[in-house]
């Protein structure tokens, strides 16, 4: 039964990928979607980081099942991952081509969306040096590539910062009384509206509950307002988080949110970083 069960699973488990791969396929097979707009690059490059998020999740569970055909399932994620990575070079590239020849108006935010994909290009580049048929024919692709992300980080608009005066001073003003009841038409008396809901303080040491499920951690569906409270009590963002972590924000909130599992070393280190260490 318990070999029938984890069959089942990782089943499931490559199913998802699939349907995430074809998601993928789709997308790139529309002849309406434009390679010569930052909307549409975002679009695709979201959908590819949250296939290789959901394929490393699952690669890292199929090594723990007790099935005859893990090892079979294994390596047809493997191919899969293999497909979508070239996928991924040659539609960045063709991206990359369209928004250079288009020569339109970047908009706001497209410099660090930019900047994000120069590391990613890096991690790329990594895995292509390190594969087993490398022979070097990559690092030219890899450099007009990138030579091509630094000319639309030169040509993409700033975002302002928005500093207060160091000679503000904010004025002084009266508080009127806040009153208990409030009159309304015809006489009546409303009640006032009820205080703000009083924020829970947090712990000196953060660590979110979870739940093993086949030993899979699924974040319980609170961990989403702790760690918001964490963010805006210590000044820091999903953003950064997500960074540290290695995913994008979307993937992160689904964490979060106690929808996709979360592996066992990166609660650490989502740990680590909500608690400043």
């Amino acid at each position: 039964m318990m070999i029938d069960q984890h069959t089942q699973e990782g089943n499931e488990l490559v199913s998802r990928i699939e349907a995430r791969a074809m998601q993928i396929f789709k997308f790139t097979e529309n002849p309406a979607e434009r390679r010569d707009n930052v909307m549409g690059f975002r679009r695709f490059s979201a959908m590819i980081d949250e296939f290789h998020q959901s394929a490393e999740v699952a690669e890292g569970r199929l090594t723990l099942l007790k099935s005859d055909r893990r090892d079979e399932l294994r390596r047809y994620v493997t191919q899969i991952r293999a497909k979508i990575l070239k996928m991924e070079i040659d539609i960045t590239q063709s991206y990359l081509e369209g928004l250079i020849e288009a020569q339109a108006p970047l908009p706001y935010g497209a410099r660090e969306f930019f900047s994000a994909r120069l590391r990613r290009l890096g991690e790329l580049a990594q895995m292509l040096s390190d594969g087993p048929n490398a022979d070097g024919s990559a690092d030219e692709l890899m450099q007009h590539m990138r030579t091509m992300l630094q000319m639309l980080l030169d040509r993409s608009p700033e975002l302002e910062v928005f500093e207060r005066d160091p000679n503000h001073r904010p004025l002084a003003r009266s508080r009127p009384p806040t009153p208990t009841t409030a009159k309304v038409r015809g006489g009546a008396v409303a009640p006032a509206a009820p205080p703000p809901p009083k924020q829970v303080p947090l712990p000196a040491v953060v660590k979110l509950e979870h739940r093993d499920e086949w030993g899979r951690l699924f974040l319980s569906k609170g961990s989403f307002d702790v760690v918001t409270q964490v963010c805006r009590t210590k000044g820091l963002s999903l953003d950064n988080i997500a960074s540290k972590m290695g995913v994008t924000r979307i993937a992160l909130t689904l964490i979060l949110n106690g929808q996709d599992p979360i592996p066992r070393n990166m609660l650490d280190v989502l740990h680590r970083s909500l608690n400043g260490s």
